[in-house]
């Protein structure tokens, strides 16, 4: 893989990393004691980290796949991609995924609660607080997030693999197909880890109330987004040796 993809990819990895500590442990804390017992700072914490990670991942992996299929139809112009440029966009990612949180938080703090539905913290966007047109540019602009990923991520995904079969018909040593099967494994799991998901928090934001009825929709989404995780470290891991160095490298500096 280029080392742009590779930088996007450890980006993903720490945003998963991220999810792990800040929300499924505290979730499966929460379970255990049935209710909230980390205080209010880990709540409005593992509510950041929720929304923000989902966002920034998101947009990472249309960004991935888009710059894969760049690569493939310019590989020419590959010597023009920097390791700088990658890390300012996936820190402009970040950022931007930080608004919306923050944002939630900073207008109504109240507003994050602990939810017995999915043992998580949760923001209700309540109409008291919010005005009707910033409650409608809080859930359009969370909307044109997703849907610019979703567009992005499909276009770049379907472009990819027809680039990839014409160079690959040309004849052999003409593609190397494991980033391209790296790429499209992660787009891959990734759409089917956070599908449930959107559909889940998209209700629960157009109706203000959490959907008791998708309750079991959302439950079957967080387990299947725990195998997601999972699953993109195991791709990783097998197919990037690079990757297996970052890990490296990350546990030597913890352990020194």
């Amino acid at each position: 893989l280029h080392k742009i993809l590779v930088i996007f990819i450890q980006y993903i990895a720490v945003a998963d990393l991220l999810f792990i500590l800040f929300s499924i442990l505290p979730g499966a804390v929460s379970l255990a004691a049935n209710g909230w017992i980390l205080g209010d700072i880990l709540c409005y914490l593992n509510y950041f980290v929720n929304i923000s990670c989902a966002i920034t991942v998101c947009l990472l992996i249309s960004v991935l796949a888009l710059t894969k299929m760049l690569i493939v139809k310019y590989p020419l112009r590959v010597v023009h991609f920097s390791g700088k440029a990658a890390h300012l966009a996936a820190c402009s990612i970040w950022v931007y995924s930080f608004i919306f949180p923050v944002a939630a938080i900073a207008k109504d703090k109240d507003g994050v609660y602990f939810s017995y539905l999915v043992y998580n913290c949760d923001y209700v966007c309540s109409i008291d607080i919010w005005t009707p047109v910033g409650r409608a540019t809080y859930i359009i602009a969370l909307g044109l997030s997703c849907l610019v990923c979703v567009v992005v991520t499909v276009v770049s995904s379907v472009m990819l693999i027809v680039l990839a079969k014409r160079i690959a018909d040309r004849g052999p040593g003409g593609l190397q197909w494991q980033g391209v099967l790296t790429v499209l494994l992660t787009v891959a799991i990734h759409t089917l880890v956070t599908l449930p998901l959107a559909i889940y928090y998209t209700t629960e934001y157009i109706t203000e109330h959490p959907m008791a009825d998708l309750i079991h929709l959302f439950r079957c989404a967080w387990r299947i987004a725990v195998l997601g995780i999972v699953a993109n470290f195991y791709i990783f891991a097998l197919t990037l040796t690079s990757f297996r160095e970052f890990l490296k490298s990350k546990m030597r500096k913890i352990t020194a």
